[in-house]
């Protein structure tokens, strides 16, 4: 169900839940760093240092990243006190 996406609860401009404000992988996958690239722009946001895909008010972060032919999974959460 597609309902969230076309309220614009996940949009980056004044949803209730941003969802890959970068654009994520379909931005850029380098192979080997995405995780770290997705846990990069986490930081960023929190910070925010988001530049143009700056969330206001961002205070916490979830990411998440997968490889090695299903031999990694890895998922954080960040966040900053303002």
């Amino acid at each position: 169900d597609w309902k969230m996406v076309e309220e614009g609860s996940t949009s980056i401009y004044g949803g209730d839940l941003p969802v890959n404000c970068s654009g994520g992988v379909l931005s850029s996958n380098p192979i080997g760093a995405s995780g770290m690239i997705r846990f990069g722009e986490a930081a960023l946001q929190v910070m925010g240092l988001g530049g143009d895909h700056q969330v206001d008010g961002a205070k916490t972060a979830v990411g998440h990243a997968y490889g090695g032919a299903a031999q990694y999974y890895a998922m954080w959460v960040v966040g900053a006190d303002k």
